[in-house]
């Protein structure tokens, strides 16, 4: 069985939005495969991952 990438998961969650892939811009196409990446690590339990993914996905520094 193939795994969706987190880009495909990304798109899927955009649309899912209400937001149509084929129109987002480079940097919110980013955003939204960032949210596929986040959402597969949460799926396999681990939140600190998805939480530094989205902290860098948002420009934010993570404390360490």
């Amino acid at each position: 069985m193939i795994q969706p990438t987190h880009h495909e998961i990304g798109m899927d969650l955009a649309r899912l939005s209400g937001r149509d892939p084929a129109k987002l811009g480079k940097s919110a196409a980013r955003q939204w495969a960032a949210r596929g990446l986040a959402l597969q690590a949460l799926a396999r339990g681990d939140m600190p991952e998805a939480e530094k993914i989205m902290a860098h996905a948002g420009g934010r520094k993570e404390d360490v």
